[in-house]
């Protein structure tokens, strides 16, 4: 004997699409502000490991900061600095968004 399995209408499937529709539109602003916090936790933790990596270069050389002319070689402070740093992050401190 053959049973016939019922299916969703078209209602059914529309109702829960728009349900799902009205959920994304929802959560999307509360992931995007999430966001923004991250990357404004992740800019602070930046500026304080930049502080710290000053710190450190000006314990290393006489509580001296880096210059910003190397008697006329091509170096920047950044790069100066960058071996106290871990991460290459001296670019990233502050972020645009």
């Amino acid at each position: 004997m053959i049973t016939l399995r019922r299916g969703f209408t078209l209602i059914e499937l529309l109702v829960v699409i728009a349900i799902i529709a009205v959920l994304a539109a929802i959560l999307f602003p509360v992931f995007a502000q999430a966001r923004s916090k991250a990357r404004a936790t992740v800019s602070l933790s930046n500026a304080r490991q930049f502080g710290t990596a000053l710190t450190m270069y000006a314990q290393d050389y006489d509580e001296g900061l880096p210059l910003t002319d190397h008697a006329g070689a091509m170096a920047s402070w950044i790069e100066t600095v960058q071996p106290s740093v871990k991460a290459r992050l001296l670019n990233r401190i502050v972020d645009d968004a």
